[in-house]
C-alpha cells in the first residue's frame, strides 16, 4: 500500500483550522480511537503519530484500507450522520485534535474538503498498490512507504529500517501472515531485508525499489 506524502500545498495547517480545544488528546500505539459501529460525533485532525483505518472483510480478516498522516483530517462519517464505518488504530503513540461540525464557518469546511480531498487521491493510489503486481513486489512497496513514516526511520549506518509486525504488513498488502513471513524470509535470504523481533531492516534500499517499481 501507497503511503506517498501528500504536498503540504494540498492540506490545511493546523492553524488553519478551528482550535476547538488547546490541547490535543493524547493516543498510545495500539490504543484504539474509534470502532466501527460508534456514534461519529466530530471530525478529527491528527496532529503527530501514525494511525490506520482498518475494516473487517467477509472472510474475517481485518485489511488496512487508509493510513492517517499528520494533518489529516478523518472521521468524515460525521458530515454526514452516520455511524463510524472502520476501527481507527494507532500505529504510533499519537495526539489527534477533536474537530466538533458546529464550530465549523464556511471557510473552514472549504479546508476540511481540501483534505478529504487529497487523502482520496491517496487512498486511490493505495488500492491500486495492493492489487498490482506480485506479493513480493507489494511487501518492497509497503515497506519503503512505511519507511518513510512514524514507524520509520534510519540507523546509525543509513539503512532504512520499519517498525513493523508480520500481521501488519499482511493487513497493508491484502495478504495472509503466513504468506507474507514466507517471502520476507525468502528476501532476507537474498540480501534484500534483515527482519528481527518487530523490526525489518531495509538491507538493500534500490534493490527494493527497484522490485518496488518505484527507481
Amino acid at each position: 500500500m501507497s503511503m506517498q506524502p501528500v504536498p503540504s500545498s494540498s492540506l490545511p495547517s493546523a492553524s488553519e483550522l478551528p482550535q476547538t480545544e488547546l490541547h490535543g488528546r493524547p493516543i498510545r500505539r495500539g490504543d484504539t480511537l474509534y470502532y466501527a459501529g460508534d456514534l461519529s460525533q466530530s471530525l478529527y485532525q491528527l496532529e503527530s503519530g501514525l494511525l490506520r483505518a482498518v475494516r473487517l472483510t467477509p472472510q474475517g480478516r481485518n485489511l488496512t484500507v487508509r493510513h492517517i498522516r499528520p494533518g489529516d483530517i478523518f472521521g468524515e462519517e460525521a458530515l454526514h450522520g452516520l455511524n463510524r464505518t472502520h476501527q481507527v488504530i494507532a500505529l504510533t503513540d499519537a495526539s489527534v485534535k477533536p474537530i466538533h461540525l458546529q464550530h465549523l464557518s464556511g471557510d473552514e469546511l472549504w479546508l476540511v474538503t481540501r483534505s478529504l480531498s487529497a487523502q482520496l487521491q491517496r487512498v486511490m493510489t493505495d488500492g491500486v498498490h495492493i492489487q498490482d503486481g506480485e506479493l513480493r513486489e507489494r511487501i518492497a512497496r509497503y515497506l519503503l512507504n512505511l519507511s518513510d513514516s512514524s514507524l520509520g526511520g534510519r540507523h546509525s549506518s543509513g539503512q532504512p529500517f520499519v517498525r513493523a509486525t508480520h500481521e501488519l504488513i499482511a493487513e497493508g498488502t491484502g495478504a495472509t501472515r503466513e504468506s507474507v513471513s514466507k517471502l520476507i524470509g525468502e528476501m532476507r535470504d537474498d540480501g534484500l531485508l534483515s527482519p528481527a523481533y518487530r523490526c525489518i531492516t531495509l538491507v538493500a534500499e534500490n534493490d527494493l525499489r527497484t522490485l518496488a517499481g518505484l527507481s
